[in-house]
């Protein structure tokens, strides 16, 4: 029986990555985004490379969407056996003083409060199977902190001390939870903001393996910690920024 994942945020740059590799390694994917057509575009490309995957519309702020999508999930596909949270965003560049309240939790409820909520809803369903792998999504700025970016900074660590707990709290029932940071990488969207010029006049220099990062770099991290080669490691932080940190 092949096994299913399901990725928010799966209609973005490193979340589409993600979905194209679970699907490469035959697994059902369920890509689920705020933007239904992003999805439906993810979907459709691994479809066409003979892959299975499906496509479901998500906003993981919303408790009531993320139960449902759950619940949609399993009804039709039986189980949860990988959990990637994916979705997220830093969203403004501003001085503390200039955030708005609104602001702030817009930043910290797309990931930290999607974060939990989705665990929240599948957790119990990979207890009942006794297995199943968790993935966050933090980033480096989660441990070194980022000048104009106070909330989003502040949501990435929350992050990683919430899936150290959780895989504590889960490990018994055999289920694996791990965190993936990215570092500057060379997603669509960052893409749209800034030329590839921009990015290596930026970054490059900085970083000792020379270059930003690709959605398939982190696409790889994301697919070892569901194989059966990771069966030992929970907890844990992996960075994938070219040394940068």
């Amino acid at each position: 029986m092949s096994q299913v994942a399901l990725i928010s945020g799966g209609g973005g740059g490193i979340g589409g990555a993600v979905a194209q590799r679970m699907a490469r390694a035959a697994v059902t994917v369920v890509v689920a985004d705020y933007d239904l057509d992003a999805a439906e575009k993810v979907r459709g490309e691994i479809v066409r490379r003979g892959g299975k995957a499906e496509a479901l519309s998500v906003d993981v702020t919303q408790a009531r969407e993320v139960k449902a999508l759950v619940t949609d999930v399993t009804q039709r596909l039986g189980r949860i056996d990988v959990l990637a949270n994916v979705a997220g965003g830093s969203f403004y560049t501003k001085r503390i003083e200039e955030f708005t309240w609104a602001e702030w939790r817009r930043v910290i409820d797309v990931n930290l409060k999607g974060t939990f909520l989705m665990c929240r809803e599948v957790a119990p369903l990979m207890q009942q199977q006794k297995s199943g792998r968790i993935l966050n999504t933090a980033s480096n700025y989660g441990v070194t902190g980022s000048a104009l970016r106070v909330p989003y900074s502040a949501a990435k660590a929350g992050i990683i001390a919430f899936t150290r707990s959780l895989a504590l709290e889960l490990a018994p029932d055999g289920i694996l939870v791990n965190t993936v940071a990215p570092g500057p990488t060379d997603t669509p969207r960052v893409m749209e903001k800034e030329t590839l010029e921009a990015r290596k006049d930026r970054w490059w220099s900085a970083i000792p393996l020379g270059r930003t990062g690709q959605p398939e770099d982190l696409a790889e991290l994301f697919y070892f910690l569901t194989t059966p080669e990771s069966a030992a490691i929970t907890g844990q932080t992996f960075h994938c920024n070219g040394g940068l940190l």
